[in-house]
């Protein structure tokens, strides 16, 4: 069955969506270099919970600066850490680096819009 004639999206909306799409496409653009850049010298943890009804849950770590975010192996957490993927990881301990502990309301509400601090390892 074909749409009816004129049964399209409006003008106004259509544009709206076109430019917010590009504002999209410009934020991510930024994040990403910004993250590129960023030394990450103050990192949050929230730590690894243990299995429940809906399973257990990764350490991950994000920064306070630029956003990015890292998940933990199955055995980071505190004094170790490294990727869940085992490559070199980006929000590692080194020399220097601040690790704060936090829990799993302030990781999730330190997230950038839409989730895109969702780039570790991807810039």
């Amino acid at each position: 069955m074909k749409p009816m004639p004129g049964a399209g999206l409006a003008l106004p909306i259509a544009e709206a969506m076109k430019q917010l799409a590009a504002a999209e496409a410009e934020a991510i653009s930024t994040l990403k270099k910004v993250q590129a850049k960023c030394d990450h010298q103050i990192v949050s943890e929230m730590p690894w919970r243990a299995g429940n009804y809906f399973g257990s849950r990764a350490a991950h770590r994000i920064c306070n600066h630029c956003r990015l975010i890292e998940e933990g192996s199955h055995w980071s957490g505190g004094s170790v850490w490294s990727r869940h993927d085992y490559g070199e990881a980006d929000l590692g301990n080194t020399p220097g680096r601040i690790v704060l502990p936090i829990d799993s309301d302030e990781f999730w509400k330190m997230r950038t819009e839409g989730g895109m601090g969702l780039l570790g390892g991807a810039a």
